[in-house]
């Protein structure tokens, strides 16, 4: 046993167009919130609200938003689903 923390496991981000289009889009300071909420997701991919109603038992969607406060823009949700076999997400 070591002192080290312990790695997360790899976290799969796949992008939609649109997704793309906005990251884009987003001004820096709304761009490092986001790059920095996805770095949590990736420790904790469950840390989101579930959104229910999915129809594969294997496959979690959730949803995650930005604070506001911390870049002065707007608040960006992230939605994103969890595969339980492989703990990979992919955003949209």
């Amino acid at each position: 046993m070591t002192d080290q923390p312990e790695q997360p496991a790899p976290l799969h981000v796949f992008l939609s167009d649109t997704a793309e289009h906005t990251l884009a889009a987003l001004r820096p300071g709304e761009l490092d919130v986001v790059e920095k909420l996805l770095e949590r997701l990736a420790i904790h991919p469950r840390l989101g609200i579930p959104v229910p109603g999915g129809t594969d038992p294997e496959v979690d969607d959730y949803t995650a938003r930005t604070d506001p406060a911390a870049d002065t823009g707007d608040r960006i949700s992230l939605v994103y689903r969890v595969h339980s076999s492989s703990l990979s997400s992919s955003a949209c």
